[in-house]
């Protein structure tokens, strides 16, 4: 046996270091005690008290660095664990002083965007339905195609929102860039033929634009804005709705159906504030889907 790790472990227990210190302070309470004492009866019986708590704490601390009984150290080791769970539970308050002291904003986080997906609050069936509701939408993503644009009844709400006076702006890579080729590699993007499936998908939104936008209303097609962008790398999908915000952080070598997702509250937010800005950013960069490309697809 270690006895030297036996003595660390036993000493950095604070139930155990009360115990010794207890049983050291009455002894040395008792020697001082019995020198202050006038009488031979009252010495001594004070001495053999001190002796026998010394003896006591001693035989007791001897004892646990050999080992203990089985019980005992059962009870010992569940103290470390309760321990341990105490400390889980400080680290935990910690989060959420930092979540609401420093208004961050963050209301929801999922480990996946597949997992946001499913969530019957927050989901994907729920934004959806907060961004046909919106005043404002602002979207970064690399092709806006699965799950949006390729659910057509989606797709016929978003402009019937637009003609009722949604200003909507949509950033996606543009599908002959070397930056979406970038991230297809990355991804270990699956071809269909010579052609990435990522750059399919664009090319599906965009044509799915380019048939719908003259079913807008004349006086609230400047409110349905596309750009493409060809110049950075989009680090994550920024979905805004409002005062709300939906995260999902693009892993290397992942798809977007991993991303750790997170939903944030606005407009008071530093990260609701964090992720405005950088979709303004980006979308300062990004190429106007103009009325020629528009027509190209058609």
């Amino acid at each position: 046996m270690n006895y030297n790790k036996q003595i660390k472990y036993l000493w950095g227990i604070p139930s155990y270091r009360l115990r010794l210190l207890f049983f050291i302070t009455l002894g040395v309470t008792a020697i001082l005690a019995s020198l202050l004492m006038k009488g031979t009866y009252w010495q001594d019986l004070l001495s053999n008290f001190a002796v026998t708590f010394a003896a006591v704490g001693l035989i007791d601390f001897m004892w646990d660095i050999l080992g203990g009984e089985p019980m005992e150290a059962t009870m010992i080791n569940s103290f470390g664990e309760v321990n341990h769970r105490i400390d889980t539970l400080n680290q935990s308050m910690s989060v959420v002083a930092d979540l609401v002291n420093n208004h961050i904003g963050i209301e929801r986080i999922w480990s996946t965007r597949r997992d946001w997906e499913k969530d019957s609050t927050d989901g994907l069936t729920t934004w959806k339905k907060r961004v046909c509701h919106a005043k404002q939408v602002d979207i970064i993503s690399n092709t806006f195609y699965s799950p949006w644009a390729k659910d057509d009844g989606f797709w016929e709400d978003l402009f019937d929102s637009v003609n009722r006076g949604t200003k909507f702006r949509l950033l996606i890579y543009d599908p002959d860039s070397e930056i979406l080729q970038i991230r297809s590699e990355n991804e270990d993007d699956s071809k269909i033929g010579a052609t990435s499936e990522m750059k399919m998908e664009i090319y599906s939104t965009l044509k799915k634009i380019a048939k719908k936008i003259n079913s807008l209303d004349n006086n609230v097609k400047h409110n349905f804005e596309v750009r493409l962008n060809s110049k950075y790398y989009q680090l994550a999908q920024i979905i805004r709705a409002d005062k709300q915000i939906l995260v999902a952080l693009y892993l290397s070598h992942r798809t977007g159906s991993t991303s750790p997702t997170f939903q944030v509250l606005g407009p008071d937010s530093s990260f609701f504030e964090t992720y405005k800005q950088q979709f303004e950013t980006l979308w300062a960069t990004g190429k106007a889907f103009s009325t020629e490309d528009i027509q190209k697809f058609l």
